[in-house]
């Protein structure tokens, strides 16, 4: 069976490893949700800033492409079971508890970074819309980090947490 130059670009833009986020946002009446996203890429150190993208056809376009301030979350190797029930529209809810606010943001209790960020800019490209942040405020701690590759999760160890480092 033949690729279509879209099924091939997914292929092919799998074959690179990233790192697994949740980006999470409080709405109307305090209704926080979370959205499995690999597409974080910093932009720039001075001022600092961070992108993320929304495809427009995803169910929780509208609450996150309206969200002014929202938190993203790094996700640690054990945390696989965070990054799938944010990848779909149907447990999108965080409940109380699950999540703390930093910096005004809500970020999950879990994972190994907490980003703090404001919208900085929207830009719309092909078929989906690029989130640009300012950010507010960060946190890390050491451990290993939970990835994406060819189209399943694995894990990269924190290089810092060598024998003899």
């Amino acid at each position: 069976m033949d690729e279509t130059p879209e099924q091939l670009f997914r292929r092919t833009m799998g074959a690179f490893a990233t790192g697994v986020t949740v980006v999470s946002a409080a709405g109307a009446g305090g209704r926080m949700a979370g959205i499995t996203v690999n597409s974080l890429t910093s932009v720039s150190l001075k001022p600092r800033l961070l992108l993320w993208c929304l495809g427009y056809e995803s169910a929780r376009y509208d609450f996150f492409a309206a969200a002014e301030t929202w938190g993203v979350t790094v996700l640690g190797a054990d945390d696989e079971a965070a990054a799938r029930r944010f990848a779909r529209a149907e447990t999108e809810a965080i409940e109380l508890g699950e999540a703390a606010t930093f910096a005004g943001a809500p970020v999950l209790q879990m994972g190994v970074a907490h980003v703090a960020c404001r919208t900085h800019d929207r830009h719309a490209a092909g078929d989906h819309l690029i989130i640009i942040g300012e950010v507010l405020d960060l946190r890390v701690k050491p451990g290993a980090v939970l990835t994406f590759l060819r189209g399943l999760y694995g894990e990269a160890a924190d290089p810092r947490e060598k024998s003899g480092s």
